[in-house]
């Protein structure tokens, strides 16, 4: 992602506000081994505080999961909120803060992976009605009929033929 120049708001008085549109490829993003990042779209809030710029954002990604039924891709919006603070002065702060660099950008690329991955739910359906695999012959019953409809699973010695 595009770092967010904040050079003009660096200079502004206390609570001067700047406003930032976001639409960008996040296809570069590590999000997770079943995750694939498409697009983010949102917009961002940038005030200026005493010794910090406070990010406020709405956003939308655009992803590809793996549905957790039939094991096919499908497409899907995130929304999530961002809210980080960028401090202007390194000394006295944590490492693991976030900083405005030296030309007056911030980068928001790593606070807005976290919310993606953060707001990914923790089941991942393409339809409500999904189907899914069957247990026996393997298909996705989506697109094919199951070709061992009356097979009963035995938990303990696997599938047998008899009803």
């Amino acid at each position: 992602m595009e770092k967010i120049d904040t050079k003009k708001l660096l200079t502004a008085e206390t609570g001067a506000k700047a406003t930032v549109e976001i639409s960008e490829s996040i296809r570069t993003l590590e999000l997770s081994d079943t995750t694939e990042g498409k697009k983010v779209i949102g917009k961002v809030t940038v005030t200026k505080l005493d010794d910090s710029l406070l990010v406020k954002g709405e956003f939308v990604a655009g992803v590809v999961l793996i549905c957790d039924r039939c094991l096919e891709n499908f497409k899907t919006h995130i929304p999530f909120r961002l809210e980080r603070d960028y401090y202007t002065d390194r000394s006295g702060q944590k490492r693991e803060n976030l900083f405005v660099d030296k030309y007056g950008q911030i980068d928001i690329t790593e606070p807005v992976r976290e919310e993606i991955i953060l707001n990914i739910p923790l089941h991942n359906y393409c339809d409500d009605g999904c189907l899914g695999i069957c247990q026996g012959c393997g298909v996705n019953l989506n697109v094919e009929k199951c070709c061992c409809k009356n097979k009963k699973k035995n938990p303990k010695r696997g599938f047998e033929g008899r009803e």
